[in-house]
């Protein structure tokens, strides 16, 4: 089985992990990153002596000539009997394939794979002798090739020997020209250095030249982590030189001296780095001026970890001098960073005496948060029950208060400088923000100028960063079918996939495609990367137009806001499509935390008559039975008779000195009167 150690990177893991572990990191900044390190191996070649084993264990022999017996296609689990270091992860099981080439992983490579190192599978490293479809031969003038392994030296410098011997360098079954050579891999324990060993070839029937590729190298958790060798068919085997791509090979003859074939005792030597780039290299919570870092431990055991961010993606140099050095710990902070603003950072190790790894060859982003507004003055105010009362807040110019019912989420229940709540029958709080609210801009593809249409809802749509808060409008969208109307459902997720808000409504349909302007105002609560804006569903419809290959260019980008970076198809990022949402109208929103702001039932509001007027206004009788007689009408602009729970009953506009009130239930009641010099007035009144 293969170790997991706490330096073990958090991408590797992650087909182990639940999806639902993605949390608000994710979010507010970068992904993690597995960082290549195979890529800075050292590599030395040199002429030795090619030493068969004998007397190791067997992982396959050929039986017969045929394509299922001559050792074509297959693959061999090997437990290891020391733990190996590749990549910066140690293992302790491996795979052999007969195509020449091992993987390290839980993901088997699968025998027909013939190029190892440009292969898109998901193994986390490989390591290719001769990597191309190649077999073995079966009791060819006595001679039988197989796949064997075998432990040498003692410990702790012992080595893991996987030998191919007696292979064709081209697979097949032909028996009138077979030419064959052997080769070996070679783990060494506690260096973890890598050595490749071939061994020379001969004809064992006919001469006739046999020419191809192999590739030749390593490759770490996917194939943007490489390092591979390179000869054309002008350059010997033997003088090879650096791979320039996770393609490059290596061209052979079997007969022509050049390229010609590997020489025997060739060995090549893959030396690890005695200082490896931490793994899993993550951002966290951001403010306007401040971002976490985290990171995992590599092998090599550093002093410390340097960090170094930009503005500008342009990669730092061994000689760059980092922002932030010496972090004794796997998590920092990092500070006087300006809001609202996308930053580039690496991370290397440094293990001492000037022996520093590379800078991490991905950077993460980041984005700062804005920097909000303040809430100046929050003033509260004091109600008798069943009256309402005005709430105060102050802030600077051009600054707009927002009021709402709960200190998070909740509802948005008004703007401005006060808020006059409902009738309240007992002491209630309100919060306030303060925000500042950018202007109505536009931004995405205007209209489709394909008519082509997709089919696929769900999550289908486009993929969009946040540079700061903002407000999502209204989007475009044009509807294709034989119905002439249907339903469409448009929610707004997170970077996990989670949905933040959703909206079903209505649209109009048509053969052609017909514009819906949609109303949406949903609020992307936070600055961070890879939200999503899909179509979830659509009932109705047959399809809706969309954008394939042409007709479009990503980014759309509006300068501090936002910007609008890739399709999404079944939730993966796709630069092939522009899905669905055109004209996204939106408005950047900088708000503060709420404030709490209190409505006071205040506990002084006793007897039967309250007053806040200039004068006070009597009624009688009270308690009554149909009618009650008011003192001074001539004073009172208008009335509500209110119930205890805060519900209005009935709105009177013309006062006059005797009210009929004989349809109201028995109980009490709250007679507000809005007098016309601008006070209030409530009453409590009883009906018997």
């Amino acid at each position: 089985m293969k170790h997991i150690y706490n330096f073990f990177s958090p991408c590797r893991k992650k087909n182990y992990l639940k999806k639902t572990a993605l949390g608000l990191a994710l979010l507010l900044s970068g992904y993690c990153t597995v960082d290549a390190q195979v890529s800075i191996y050292g590599f030395s070649q040199s002429s030795g002596t090619y030493s068969p084993i004998t007397a190791g264990t067997v992982l396959g022999v050929a039986t017969d000539n045929t394509s299922t017996g001559n050792l074509n296609s297959n693959v061999y689990p090997l437990v290891l009997p020391f733990n190996f270091v590749f990549n910066g992860t140690s293992y302790d099981t491996l795979q052999v394939t007969s195509n020449g080439f091992i993987t390290f992983g839980t993901t088997i490579p699968g025998g027909t794979i013939t190029s190892p190192i440009l292969g898109g599978l998901a193994y986390e490293g490989a390591i290719s002798v001769f990597g191309r479809d190649i077999s073995s031969i079966y009791d060819v003038n006595g001679v039988t090739g197989d796949i064997t392994w075998k432990t040498v030296g003692t410990a702790p410098n012992r080595e893991v020997v996987i030998q191919w011997k007696d292979f064709r360098p081209n697979g097949g079954t032909a028996m009138t020209n077979i030419y064959t050579f052997s080769f070996q891999l070679r783990l060494k324990e506690t260096s973890n250095i890598i050595d490749m060993v071939y061994s020379g070839g001969s004809y064992l029937v006919g001469s006739t030249a046999l020419s191809g590729t192999t590739q030749v190298g390593l490759r770490g958790a996917n194939n943007a982590d490489f390092k591979t060798r390179l000869n054309a068919t002008t350059l010997e085997f033997v003088n090879s030189i650096p791979g320039t791509a996770n393609s490059s090979s290596q061209a052979f003859n079997t007969t022509v001296a050049i390229p010609g074939m590997p020489t025997s005792g060739l060995t090549y030597t893959w030396t690890p780095p005695t200082c490896y780039v931490p793994s899993g290299f993550t951002g966290g919570l951001t403010t306007a001026n401040t971002a976490a870092l985290s990171w995992n431990a590599p092998v090599s055991s550093p002093v410390g970890y340097d960090i170094y961010y930009s503005t500008s993606n342009i990669a730092p140099t061994a000689s760059t001098t980092p922002m932030v050095q010496n972090v004794s710990g796997t998590s920092t902070t990092i500070n006087s960073l300006t809001p609202s603003t996308i930053y580039y950072v690496w991370v290397r190790a440094n293990c001492g005496g000037g022996n520093t790894s590379i800078w991490s060859l991905q950077p993460i982003q980041i984005i700062t948060q804005c920097d909000p507004p303040t809430v100046t003055s929050a003033t509260g105010a004091t109600g008798c029950s069943g009256s309402t009362v005005t709430l105060s807040a102050g802030v600077n110019p051009g600054v707009t208060p927002i009021w709402y019912d709960v200190n998070s989420g909740g509802n948005e229940l008004g703007t401005g400088t006060s808020y006059t709540t409902p009738p309240l029958t007992s002491t209630t709080n309100y919060w306030v923000s303060a925000a500042s609210i950018g202007s109505d801009a536009y931004i995405g593809k205007t209209a489709p100028t394909s008519t082509s249409g997709g089919t696929e809802f769900g999550d289908y749509g486009l993929l969009f960063d946040a540079y700061s808060p903002m407000i999502i409008k209204q989007v475009d969208i044009y509807p294709m079918g034989s119905n002439a109307t249907g339903k469409v459902v448009i929610s707004l997720k997170d970077a996990a996939g989670n949905i933040l808000q959703s909206k079903a409504t209505n649209v109009n349909v048509s053969a052609a495609g017909t514009l819906n302007t949609i109303e949406l105002n949903f609020k992307v609560p936070l600055a961070g990367m890879n939200y999503r804006l899909v179509v979830e569903a659509a009932n109705d419809i047959n399809s809706m137009r969309r954008e394939i290959s042409t007709g479009y260019t990503y980014p759309y980008l509006l300068a501090g806001v936002c910007n609008i970076k890739a399709g999404l198809s079944y939730g993966a990022s796709s630069a092939t499509y522009y899905n669905f949402l055109y004209n996204w109208k939106i408005t950047s929103i900088c708000e503060s935390a709420r404030t709490m702001v209190t409505a006071t039932m205040g506990s002084n509001c006793l007897g039967i008559s309250e007053t806040s007027g200039k004068e006070r206004i009597k009624i009688y009788p009270n308690p009554f039975s149909e009618t009650v007689h008011i003192n001074k009408p001539e004073l009172i602009k208008s009335a509500k008779v209110i119930d205890v729970s805060g519900r209005m009953i009935s709105s009177i506009s013309q006062i006059q000195s005797k009210l009929k009130l004989n349809d109201l239930p028995k109980g009490m009641y709250i007679l507000r009167l809005d007098m016309k010099d601008g006070s209030q007035q409530s009453i409590k009144m009883i009906k018997k």
